[in-house]
């Protein structure tokens, strides 16, 4: 007959310990979710950046079209609020280095708790400009005619 008191009594405590423990498993859980999450932002942001620095390097695109790349990108992904700043503003013949910066903000992108996460995510690209190559074969051209 003890047996089976301690049994009774004994239940009571494994559902409080499994109470405690699946708090801490589900706070692990999602800690790693959200974790994953800002590492997917980030890695959004960069790409984001290069795909706009690519796009504005090329012979004929302008800033507004490295812009849109950007902002293509990660509306394609659900990510809102970024704000993405090419320099130099204005792209010519004489740009020489595109710097394409794209920031998001983590609170509003952010799936399981916004209220811990804060500040913003920041991708940069600095490339060449592809504009100076075409320069450089017209004037190639333009020596070696006929």
């Amino acid at each position: 007959m003890m047996s089976r008191t301690r049994i009774q009594t004994r239940t009571g405590a494994a559902a409080v310990e499994f109470a405690v423990a699946i708090t801490v498993l589900l706070m692990i859980v999602f800690a790693s979710i959200e974790f994953g999450r800002l590492n997917l932002l980030k890695h959004s942001v960069e790409h984001a950046s290069y795909l706009a620095a690519r796009r504005a390097v090329i012979v004929g695109a302008s800033s507004s079209d490295a812009e849109q790349v950007a902002k293509d990108h990660l509306n394609d992904l659900n990510l809102t609020g970024a704000t993405v700043v090419v320099s130099p503003g204005k792209l010519d013949d004489d740009t020489q280095m595109v710097d394409v910066q794209v920031t998001l903000p983590v609170s509003g992108n952010s799936w399981v708790s916004p209220v811990y996460f804060t500040g913003d995510i920041s991708g940069r690209t600095r490339m060449y400009s592809e504009r100076v190559a075409a320069d450089m074969a017209n004037a190639v051209g333009a020596a070696s005619g006929p």
